[in-house]
């Protein structure tokens, strides 16, 4: 596999994840950037009116297809936990900062769901396999994406849904955030650790299971927005 942080595009990389995980020094500074962008309401609030206006329209027809008792793990949950808005299943919810959200933001989480205070790339040992399991916006950025999917990948019950939403850029665009983000990563603007072209991530998925469904997660109102958030649906491999 060939080394680089920047998931590129190009047709001779099909279905080929090429990336190296960053530092963890790296990884450590961007969390502690996050719980600064999360340390007050007025982001929470932003977060949660979109989370139920653009993302659970989306997810909600597929969890729909599945059968009570159901399991939903979400990765990355932050203090929004997207799940809790299905109002169904039983809900698990990983993110290394979640104890902080839940000092941070008391009565707002969900009482009665499962919470490990964990890396993503680190939850295992479950007893149990997940219909349902969300990545909304944070694959890019945990310390290691290719081993998140693996885990995924091991977790989710064979006729699960899989349901990752990821920002995706122009080639071009996204190897300018990969170098700014790597060598000044104090400019805040470019804070994610990884930077996603939109056949890359697709590609990369591709490697893990059979993507169903994609949709922007929103709609573009300026053609000068060169961002594009995508949220796919995956199951396993058939």
């Amino acid at each position: 596999m060939e080394n680089s942080s920047l998931i590129d595009s190009k047709p001779i990389r099909k279905h080929r994840a090429v990336y190296t995980a960053v530092s963890k020094q790296l990884w450590m500074l961007y969390q502690k950037r996050v719980f600064h962008i999360w340390n007050n309401e007025k982001a929470l609030k932003i977060r949660q009116v979109f989370t139920r206006r653009y993302y659970l329209p989306l997810i909600k027809p597929w969890a729909d297809k599945l059968e009570e008792p159901m399991q939903i793990l979400e990765i990355g949950s932050g203090p929004v936990c997207a799940a809790q808005y299905l109002g169904k299943g039983k809900q698990t919810y990983i993110d290394p900062l979640i104890n902080d959200y839940r000092k941070l933001f008391p009565g707002v989480m969900p009482e009665k769901a499962t919470y490990f205070p964990v890396m993503a790339e680190n939850f295992e040992g479950f007893q149990q396999t997940f219909d349902l399991i969300l990545c909304l916006d944070t694959l890019s950025d945990v310390h290691n994406p290719e081993l998140v999917l693996h885990k995924v990948n091991a977790v989710m019950k064979r006729e699960g849904y899989f349901i990752v939403s990821m920002d995706t850029w122009p080639s071009w665009l996204a190897r300018l955030h990969y170098l700014l983000a790597r060598f000044f990563p104090a400019l805040p603007q470019f804070n994610r650790l990884y930077s996603y072209t939109y056949h890359g991530f697709h590609n990369t998925l591709l490697r893990h299971f059979d993507v169903v469904d994609e949709s922007f997660v929103r709609p573009n109102f300026s053609w000068l927005s060169l961002k594009k958030e995508m949220l796919f649906v995956c199951k396993h491999k058939s």
